[in-house]
C-alpha cells in the first residue's frame, strides 16, 4: 500500500514524496523500517517529541495533528487518534470484517463475562479470541495485557493474527477510555454487552454522566449490516436507561423480574451456583462454578450474547459449567489455612460491596478483608470503599494498593474517614501491604474468611520512586507458610 492511499482510508493530507507503507504504530521505539509512526496527544507528553527516534529507526512517514517539520513526510489530520485508527485496520487488511465481533463495556464484570463468552464459544465449536484486562488470548497463545483494550496500532495485529489462525469471534473488552480515545474508532460490532456502570475512572470523566456517556458509545459502533444487537443488564439502573430507549434485537438479562434472560431458583454456596436459565428460547438447568451473585449476572450476560449470536442454548449451559475463577477475580487462594482465603480485583465501591454481599449470602462466617485506593485516581471513591468495608466486613484493614505519587498515608487516612463512619469499631490501618495481609492471616481463624481485595491479578505495587514484584496470592502462600513453621 502506498501512503497516498493510506492518506485517503484515514482521511489525511499527504505532504511530501509517496512511498510504500507496511506498517503503522504509536510507540516510537517499536517503529520497523517502512511504518508510519503515529504521533498521538497523551495525557502528559504528545508523540511529536519522539519524532526523531522514529525516523532514526526507519520510519517513512509521521501521521499526527503537529508539523514533524519540513524535512519529514507528514500524514496531517485532525484527529490523530481517530486516522490511526483507521489506518491500524486498513494496514492489517481489515480482519474485524473477517470475525464475528463482540464487545463488552461496563464498570465491573468485564473480564468474567469475556471469559465465559469464550468458553461458550468453545461449546459451540467456534474457534475464537479474547482480549482484556489479563491476558490477549489467541489460538494457541495468550500474552499478558498491557491495558484492557489495546491501543488501536496494537489491536490490529492481534485481530490479523486471530484470522490467520483460523478465528471465527472477537471478544473484546471496550473500557470507557477506550470509547473516549477512539481506540476502537471505525470497528464494527456484532454485539455490544453493558454489565452495569457504577463510580470509576472520574479521575478521567469527571462525572458519572459523562463516564456513562462514554460507555454509550459503543452503541455507535454496531454493525450497520446485519444490524448489530445490545446486550444490555437492564437491572442496572444506568443500563435501564439505556435500555429505555429500546433498538430493534435488543436482548435483556440480569436479575429483575422484567429481563429476558434471568435465573430462578437460584441456590449458592462456596463451590459455585445451582440455577434455571431462563430466556427467550427456552430455559435449562446451569451449574456454575463461581461464587455470587454478581458471577451469576456475569453468567446470565454471557448466555445472553450466545443467544444474541445465534448459538445453541445447550452451548450455553455446557460453556458455563466449564466455569473456572480468573485470577484475582474472587479466585480461592490454597495456603493451608484452617480458613477460606480470596483474593479480588474489586477496586470501586460497588464492586467491594457486590463480593462481600456475595460472602455474606454463601457462608456463615467472620469476614477480614484487606484493602486499599490507588494513588493518582479517582480520590473521591475513597471513602465510599472505607464505608462499604467497614459497613460488610467485621475486620477491615486498610493499606495500600498502588500509591504511585501519593502519600500512601494520606491515602489510607482519606479511606478510614469512610471506615469511621460506618461506626466499625475494629478496623486497622497498616499502610504496608504485605504487614496487613499477615496481621489478617493472623487475625482469622477456623470461623473466619479472609478477602484481599483490589489488586486482583497485577503482580506489582506501584510508588512514586519504584516498582516492585508484587503478586497478592504468592504473599498470602508466603506468609502461610512461615505462619505454618
Amino acid at each position: 500500500m502506498t501512503l497516498a492511499e493510506l492518506a485517503a482510508a484515514c482521511g489525511a493530507s499527504l505532504r511530501g514524496a509517496d512511498a510504500e507503507i507496511t506498517g503503522i504504530t504509536h510507540v516510537s521505539g517499536a517503529v520497523q523500517p517502512g511504518w508510519a509512526f503515529a504521533a498521538l496527544p497523551g495525557a502528559r507528553h504528545h508523540g511529536i517529541e519522539f519524532v526523531a527516534q522514529a525516523l532514526e529507526r526507519g520510519a517513512v512517514a509521521v501521521l499526527s495533528d503537529r508539523d514533524p517539520g519540513s524535512q519529514t513526510t507528514w500524514l496531517s489530520v485532525n484527529d490523530p487518534r481517530h486516522a490511526s485508527a483507521l489506518a491500524a485496520w486498513t494496514l492489517a487488511g481489515h480482519p474485524e470484517r473477517r470475525l464475528l465481533m463482540v464487545g463488552i463495556t461496563g464498570t465491573n464484570g468485564k473480564s468474567t463475562v469475556a471469559d465465559l463468552v469464550g468458553r461458550i464459544a468453545d461449546a459451540a465449536g467456534v474457534t475464537h479470541g479474547v482480549l482484556g484486562t489479563i491476558a490477549y488470548t489467541l489460538p494457541g497463545r495468550s500474552e499478558c495485557a498491557v491495558r484492557t483494550t489495546p491501543e488501536a496500532t496494537d489491536l490490529a495485529p492481534l485481530l490479523a493474527e486471530l484470522t490467520r489462525e483460523g478465528g471465527q469471534l472477537a471478544v473484546m473488552e471496550v473500557s470507557s477510555h477506550a470509547l473516549s480515545l477512539d481506540r476502537v474508532a471505525g470497528l464494527e460490532f456484532d454485539v455490544g454487552v453493558w454489565t452495569n456502570l457504577t463510580r470509576d475512572h472520574l479521575d478521567f470523566h469527571h462525572d458519572l454522566e459523562a463516564y456513562f456517556a462514554a460507555k454509550c458509545r459503543l452503541a455507535d459502533l454496531l454493525r450497520r449490516e446485519p444490524p448489530g444487537r445490545r446486550v444490555i443488564g437492564a437491572d442496572d439502573p444506568f443500563m435501564a436507561r439505556l435500555a429505555a430507549s429500546p433498538r430493534p434485537g435488543d436482548l435483556t438479562f440480569g436479575l429483575g423480574p422484567s429481563c429476558q434472560v434471568t435465573a430462578a431458583d437460584v441456590s449458592a454456596n462456596l463451590e459455585g451456583t445451582t440455577f434455571i436459565l431462563r430466556t427467550p428460547v427456552g430455559e435449562a438447568p446451569v451449574r456454575l462454578p463461581l461464587v455470587g451473585a454478581h458471577n451469576l449476572r456475569n453468567a446470565l450476560a454471557a448466555a445472553a450474547t450466545a443467544i444474541a449470536l445465534g448459538w445453541p442454548l445447550e452451548a450455553a449451559v455446557r460453556g458455563l459449567a466449564s466455569a473456572e475463577p480468573l485470577p484475582g477475580r474472587l479466585e480461592p487462594v490454597a495456603a493451608g489455612t484452617h480458613f477460606p482465603v480470596f483474593v479480588d480485583y474489586a477496586h470501586t465501591p460497588d464492586a467491594l460491596e457486590q463480593v462481600l454481599r456475595a460472602l455474606r449470602e454463601v457462608e456463615e462466617r467472620r469476614i477480614v478483608v484487606v484493602f486499599g485506593c490507588g494513588g493518582d485516581r479517582d480520590p473521591g471513591k475513597r471513602a465510599p470503599m472505607g464505608e462499604v468495608v467497614g459497613r460488610l466486613a467485621d475486620v477491615p484493614i486498610v493499606t495500600s494498593d498502588n500509591p504511585r505519587s501519593e502519600d500512601p498515608r494520606a491515602i489510607v487516612d482519606a479511606v478510614m474517614d469512610g471506615v469511621r463512619a460506618s461506626g466499625n469499631p475494629r478496623a486497622l490501618a497498616i499502610p504496608d501491604r504485605r504487614e496487613a495481609i499477615a496481621a489478617a492471616l493472623s487475625l482469622a481463624d477456623e470461623r473466619c474468611l479472609v478477602l484481599v481485595a483490589g489488586k486482583g491479578h497485577e503482580t506489582e505495587q506501584i510508588f512514586a520512586d519504584r516498582t516492585i514484584p508484587f503478586d497478592d496470592r504468592n504473599v498470602i502462600r508466603e506468609l502461610a507458610r512461615r505462619r505454618g513453621a
